[in-house]
């Protein structure tokens, strides 16, 4: 168990590695990371395509990791999803709770000839909680309903703000090898978050010739994810995802946005998961 436990740490580890070398530029994973809700520990990569950054019409090829690993019999866990990584220290099959960080990844080198010319922003680390709540099926285990809250804070001063997101998400059982699911999630993002990523102050605009716009705290998107799960066997499992997500208010009315990009954002991709 202790092996298989190293083992599994190393693979997300360098799943960790390869997916931050190569999604550099994207901000966010999208909707290619795996779920397996009926299995104890996995680990998956996944490959797709997501903005330039967020709010873009431009879009790029990315990988991410993800996985699950449970400490010993219990049911408190530690979850990778791309760049966050969360802990569950309650020992309970419904309720979770924990610390969370990310690596927010940094905005640089756009294809978008304007944005391009903005000052560039630094890649940062996010800490923070969330808590969690499922409902789990008798038939099935793979029948449930999860939702869950979470809060990021900047621990690293790029933006000195926060982001809250509220999520929901339903897995049904069509068969017993296809799981699909559908869920939610809402972001509200803080005065200097908005801003850093959405706003165009006096010196961006001079350089990429955008008006000059103020972003104010807000909610900044919601996100409508669609997952199919495949079961070729008990350890191998392939999933194909697509999230669409729409910018609101600030972020949507962003120069970045409305001017040179989109409100309506595309994530897709098909990853490979190994469980045990």
């Amino acid at each position: 168990m202790l092996f298989r436990n190293i083992l599994a740490a190393a693979l997300i580890g360098a799943a960790i590695w390869a997916g931050l070398t190569q999604t550099a530029r994207a901000q966010t994973s999208g909707g290619f990371v795996i779920d397996l809700p009926e299995v104890r520990n996995f680990v998956s990569l996944g490959v797709g395509v997501v903005p330039d950054y967020m709010g873009s019409d431009d879009y790029m090829a990315g990988i991410a990791p993800a996985g699950v690993i449970k400490f010993g019999e219990s049911d408190r866990y530690a979850r990778l999803v791309a760049t966050e990584l969360s802990v569950n220290i309650l020992d309970s099959r419904t309720w979770s709770l924990g610390p969370v960080v990310n690596y927010r990844l940094a905005r640089d080198d756009v294809d978008d000839s304007a944005v391009k010319l903005m000052r560039d922003i630094d890649s940062t680390v996010e800490a923070g909680v969330f808590a969690g709540w499922t409902w789990i099926g008798e038939d099935d285990p793979r029948h449930r309903f999860a939702t869950s809250v979470q809060i990021l804070n900047d621990a690293m001063g790029e933006y000195e703000g926060f982001i809250a997101s509220v999520s929901a998400k339903y897995f049904k059982p069509v068969t017993r090898p296809l799981t699909l699911s559908i869920g939610a999630t809402v972001t509200y993002g803080s005065g200097n978050y908005m801003q850093t990523y959405f706003g165009v102050d006096s010196d961006d605009a001079a350089r990429s010739g955008l008006s000059e716009f103020r972003a104010g705290n807000g909610l900044r998107d919601v996100r409508i994810p669609v997952m199919a799960i495949f079961s070729l066997s008990p350890k191998w499992h392939i999933a194909g995802g697509v999230i669409y997500s729409k910018l609101l208010g600030d972020a949507s009315d962003s120069p970045i946005v409305d001017e040179r990009g989109s409100s309506d954002q595309l994530y897709a991709g098909l990853g490979v998961a190994y469980a045990w």
